[in-house]
């Protein structure tokens, strides 16, 4: 017995020290050839995203085509394939890596010369399911991302999705939704670092946890006005900016335009981290104009500011209006960086700002500035003016993302 025993685990052995070298052996004996296989396929992928590809070409001619119309430059921290014909620009391709549900996926984005819109979209290596994220990479599917902008209503990136429509909208894939989120964020990351000058971008992390409700706000009940500015989208795509944001309003104190105690909750709500929208979870001021301010207790670089107002209900607010400044009286370096007030209804001026549904991930200010440098402010400042059909203003949270 004890001969069988030690037999087995010898055999056991060898054959994993066999299989080892075989497998060894045959990558380092074709590794080359691989390389030239998986650089080959990119190249093809570039030449067919940008609509240069050529039906029945062979290998040798796809490859002199490639050599004499694109030439590989970088931009800031992004490698990008340029196709020119002469001296014409005729578009620009982006290498897209990332992770699916069942492997690594790569693609190639081409996007047009004046970098308004997609010229095609080609995914040339991915493990997902045949016939279901499998479809990722089939022409078919692929074909609704071309002429899709890469800027909708000031903001840039694609959805996907079942439900979603929009001019920066495509259709998702049933039963593919793990598959089509992850090329949905390397989609979109390539798309704002192009955008950014190459500059190395991140999804902003907005912190939601355990403690955020995720489910769809509820369109606008028919039987209410719609409000002249409301954006048509439902989902927008996700918020990009630089690596190492965080949230510099958490805990920090808050002050609020009411002489007296909020009718509901406490003011410091406003920035306790919980973005809740349950009975308890909110902080409700007077009607009319109304405001709320943070102090970040020094001057910081902010790049986005997100106001969660009460979601549980499907609810447009009024005259969302954010300001920073130096000095808490809001008399020195103030500058509006949102304003959705369309007909100067709470008198601060009139912006041009779309409105939105309150939703749980909240309403997203962009802060960043040229070149993603960030506004310098020390105090933030959120107007509302109540909600449409006569809704009273209230605040879950609001978060001050920066450095």
């Amino acid at each position: 017995m004890k001969s069988n025993k030690a037999y087995s685990v010898f055999f056991t052995v060898v054959l994993c020290w066999a299989c080892a070298g075989i497998l060894t052996f045959a990558h380092t004996r074709w590794r080359t050839r691989i390389e030239e296989n998986e650089s080959y396929a990119r190249i093809h992928a570039v030449m067919d995203a940008l609509g240069l590809a050529m039906p029945g070409a062979d290998r040798d001619e796809v490859l002199a085509a490639y050599r004499s119309a694109v030439r590989v430059r970088t931009e800031g921290e992004m490698q990008v394939f340029e196709a020119r014909e002469g001296d014409r620009v005729m578009g620009y391709a982006l290498h897209l890596a990332g992770r699916g549900r069942y492997g690594p996926i790569q693609g190639v984005l081409a996007v047009d010369a004046s970098r308004q819109r997609i010229i095609g979209l080609r995914i040339y290596r991915h493990n997902e399911t045949p016939g279901l994220g499998g479809r990722i990479a089939s022409i078919e599917w692929l074909g609704q991302f071309a002429g899709k902008p890469l800027v909708t209503d000031g903001v840039s990136g694609i959805v996907i999705g079942a439900r979603e429509r929009g001019g920066n909208t495509v259709d998702g894939i049933t039963g593919a939704s793990k598959t089509t989120f992850a090329l949905s964020r390397m989609l979109n990351q390539a798309i704002a670092e192009l955008l950014a000058g190459g500059m190395k971008l991140e999804e902003l992390d907005l912190g939601l946890g355990v403690d955020a409700v995720t489910r769809a706000t509820p369109g606008y009940p028919k039987t209410r006005s719609r409000p002249p500015h409301l954006r048509k989208e439902i989902r927008r795509p996700p918020f990009m900016t630089v690596p190492g944001m965080d949230n510099l309003a958490l805990g920090k104190p808050v002050t609020g335009s009411m002489t007296e105690e909020p009718i509901i909750g406490e003011l410091e709500q406003v920035t306790d981290g919980v973005k809740k929208s349950g009975d308890f979870d909110y902080v409700e001021l007077d009607f009319g104009p109304q405001w709320v301010q943070i102090d970040l207790g020094e001057t910081r670089s902010i790049h986005a500011i997100v106001i969660w107002h009460y979601y549980k209900n499907p609810v447009i607010y009024n005259d969302v209006i954010v300001q920073v400044a130096d000095d808490e009286c809001f008399e020195t370096g103030v500058r509006t960086l949102f304003n959705n007030d369309h007909d100067d209804s709470s008198g601060l001026g009139k912006g041009a700002d779309t409105a939105y549904h309150a939703r749980w991930w909240g309403e997203i200010v962009d802060a960043r500035g040229d070149a993603n440098a960030g506004t310098r402010a020390r105090f933030v400042r959120v107007y509302t003016n109540g909600g449409a059909a006569e809704e009273e203003t209230r605040f879950v949270e609001i978060a001050v993302y920066g450095k």
